[in-house]
């Protein structure tokens, strides 16, 4: 099936995804793709080294990345850009969301690496398309806001200060909003998103645009795997 692959002319560059603690809804995502993908890159950040992904037959090869302890939500994504930098963008999926028949060779079709790419799944951020434009005006996520939570936020206001425009796809995505949360970490939650927004004011206040630098307190004093 490699060689159906290597013939596609027309094929998504990368297609990233991060996974926690619901492996079987990262497989259900896995099962979905239905279009040429030339690098699948999946970063694990249980520490648990029990995920086994399968690769799907369209996908040209696979490159499975696992952590002693989570890279977090932004931490994730960055390295999936950063250890494919020749891509012209990059389709970001939460590993419990799941792909629609025709979505990804929509995106491949109207896709504008100039830009940042929302796709039809909600939240917007649950799936979307990051192109190497807004990567070079923009930088990348900002790794203190570690899990998860506001480096969302964060990333769309410098996204806008530095004028990337935003493209919208009309590629439908299914999403089961909250997986991780709901597999028992709430109360970890309700600390670190209170530090998270505390944080994203504080660069607000100050008008602060830069991607900033991983703090290893911060790291650890927001950890859900300690």
């Amino acid at each position: 099936m490699d060689s159906i692959v290597e013939e596609t002319a027309c094929m998504i560059p990368v297609l990233g995804m991060l996974t926690y603690s619901r492996f079987e809804l990262a497989d259900r995502l896995l099962a979905s793709i239905d279009y040429p993908v030339e690098d699948l890159v999946i970063i694990d950040n249980s520490g648990k080294q029990q995920y086994l992904p399968v690769k799907p037959e369209l996908v040209k090869r696979m490159w499975l990345i696992q952590v002693p302890y989570g890279l977090g939500y932004g931490g994730g994504l960055n390295l999936i850009v950063k250890s494919t930098p020749f891509a012209p963008y990059w389709v970001l999926l939460n590993d419990d969301s799941v792909l629609a028949p025709g979505a990804l060779q929509k995106i491949s079709e109207e896709v504008d690496p100039q830009t940042i790419n929302f796709l039809s799944i909600m939240p917007k951020w649950s799936g979307f398309v990051l192109g190497e434009g807004a990567v070079l005006k923009a930088g990348l996520f900002d790794e203190r806001f570690h899990p998860i939570y506001f480096e969302d936020n964060d990333y769309e206001r410098r996204l806008q200060a530095a004028g990337v425009k935003t493209n919208f796809i009309y590629a439908e995505l299914g999403h089961d909003n909250s997986s991780t949360l709901n597999s028992g970490f709430h109360s970890k939650n309700d600390v670190t998103f209170r530090a998270n927004s505390l944080l994203f004011q504080k660069k607000v206040a100050e008008d602060d645009l830069s991607q900033g630098d991983w703090s290893l307190e911060i790291r650890r004093v927001n950890a859900w795997d300690k």
